[in-house]
């Protein structure tokens, strides 16, 4: 008789604004116990996934599961790389980027079941001055509109599509110059986002030709445009249609190095500050997922 293979859940118990979940009830009644031995552990601030992911490696896990957003899913699958360990996901944040471009069910039952028939991948990953990021980071627009969200006190899409509003009508573009795989580019900016996958979460797609395991990323710029016509790049953004626009130029990459006076970046929705010089790199089939 096969061993049962040992799973941990680092829950993130604050993650989104939904209803919470049960999360023991849940794997007890729905996780395939002829299959699996599972534990639970929760975290309680922003370092605790990875940490505990960490921990798992050590302690011989096989599959570790991010209950959260795209930020907990980031801190845990920090603590797998390099390792043999498989990411799971139950999405429960507010965009879950990374769960929507593998289509794994919001429904924690049915993102359960996903997990049941342990059917793993490899994906790249991208760094961002050495952080790691699995769907995308950028400077720019996207980089305020993140540092913002997280102090507002309030999460979900509509919090975000507020924030997103009011900080429109105060950016302004930003100068960058980018040396990349042999260009060099020089160009105003309203954004400039690395895509390892498609988009940033709730379906705003970004980088809509984007593949998370073709070793490669989409340094996606969008030009400054007036108001009229940020309205239709915004339908665009979530029609999927983003890259058929004038205003939007792509270019995939293994590395870049971008120079700018922008000290505002997200890596996942998450903000960070960077200097004068970012760095980015594709880390080919760096990460197993169940998906």
């Amino acid at each position: 008789m096969l061993s049962k293979k040992k799973i941990l859940f680092i829950v993130n118990p604050i993650s989104g604004a939904k209803k919470k979940i049960p999360i023991e009830h849940l794997v007890q009644k729905h996780l395939n116990a002829d299959l699996f031995k599972p534990e639970i552990s929760f975290t309680t601030s922003r370092g605790d996934a990875t940490a505990l992911s960490k921990q798992a490696v050590r302690d011989g896990f096989e599959i570790v599961v991010a209950v959260g957003g795209d930020g907990t899913i980031n801190e845990v699958a920090q603590g797998l790389i390099g390792s043999s360990l498989s990411l799971a996901v139950i999405p429960r944040g507010s965009g879950n980027g990374f769960a929507n471009y593998f289509k794994i069910p919001h429904d924690p039952i049915e993102a359960i079941q996903v997990i049941n028939k342990v059917q793993s991948r490899k994906i790249d990953t991208g760094t961002l001055n050495g952080k790691l990021f699995l769907s995308v980071a950028g400077l720019g627009f996207d980089a305020r509109v993140s540092t913002a969200f997280d102090v507002f006190g309030k999460r979900g899409l509509i919090s975000y599509m507020y924030i997103s509003l009011r900080e429109y009508f105060k950016f302004d573009p930003k100068e960058y110059r980018i040396e990349a795989d042999g260009l060099s580019i020089q160009t105003k900016a309203f954004l400039l986002t690395a895509a390892n996958s498609t988009q940033y979460g709730n379906n705003a797609f970004i980088a809509p030709n984007a593949l998370i395991d073709d070793g490669l990323l989409d340094l996606v710029i969008i030009k400054p445009a007036n108001t009229i016509n940020s309205i239709f790049i915004s339908l665009r953004l979530f029609q999927g249609t983003l890259n058929q626009s004038k205003y939007y130029e792509v270019y995939r990459v293994k590395e870049a190095r971008i120079y700018h006076d922008d000290y505002e970046a997200q890596i996942d929705g998450e903000p960070i500050r960077v200097e004068t010089e970012t760095i980015i790199k594709v880390l080919p089939s760096a990460l197993n997922v169940i998906a």
